[in-house]
């Protein structure tokens, strides 16, 4: 009986050892926490949670934009940069907050510096009613809200480099390393986009960052 006992325990913690490693398999992308080896699968509720963190509210128009640069917050973003283009908007206007302006020339930046090469921006912030429109022509939208309705989020094409598509997987992932880096850095979230062919990215507000790491 001892045996069969033994036995039992020893099979039980190798199947729940199994299943704990197969719960946390890694996705496209992962976030860390900083008290432990865990790492979860990125969703668009943790993009979600951390544009609402910056404590403003969604975008219902574009009417509504000027409103937030008054209040500086939200900022316009040129159409070109050091290392980015933003290509011509159909959905979404060229404002972000200053922390996501930050992040985004950072990200540029870097991989100009180690690529000689530019990204591009193909969305930045949506109102509710663009969020909506878009949703009828593009199926990956989100329904609802968006963390693009709160100037926190970009999204950044794999295919399209240098201002004209091409096939670079060497850029592509280039590109992914900088935004694992940040993301493992508590900087932002990112998914990657098939429909798309883009990088969706939500910057995090360092103080959402702190309490979810205390």
């Amino acid at each position: 009986m001892k045996k069969l006992i033994a036995l039992s325990c020893l099979f039980g913690g190798i199947f729940g050892s199994a299943q704990s490693q197969e719960s946390y398999t890694l996705a496209e992308n992962t976030a860390k926490s900083s008290f432990s080896i865990v790492t979860k699968k990125v969703t668009y509720d943790d993009h979600l949670m951390a544009a609402q963190s910056f404590n403003m509210s969604a975008i219902e128009s574009f009417n509504d934009i000027d409103g937030y640069v008054i209040l500086k917050k939200l900022v316009a973003i040129p159409e070109e940069g050091s290392g980015y283009t933003i290509e011509k908007l159909t959905h979404s206007k060229a404002f972000l907050n200053p922390r996501a302006k930050t992040i985004l020339e950072k990200i540029a930046n870097k991989f100009l510096e180690e690529n000689s090469a530019t990204i591009t921006v193909t969305s930045l912030t949506r109102s509710e009613e663009s969020q909506a429109s878009l949703r009828r022509v593009n199926s990956n939208a989100a329904k609802g809200e968006s963390s693009h309705n709160y100037g926190a989020s970009f999204d950044l094409s794999y295919t399209k480099f240098n201002n004209k598509y091409s096939y670079s997987k060497t850029h592509r992932d280039n590109l992914e390393e900088i935004l694992k880096q940040l993301q493992e850095d508590g900087k932002i979230y990112y998914i990657k986009e098939y429909k798309q062919h883009c990088f969706h990215v939500t910057v995090r507000n360092p103080e959402q960052f702190k309490s979810t790491t205390m």
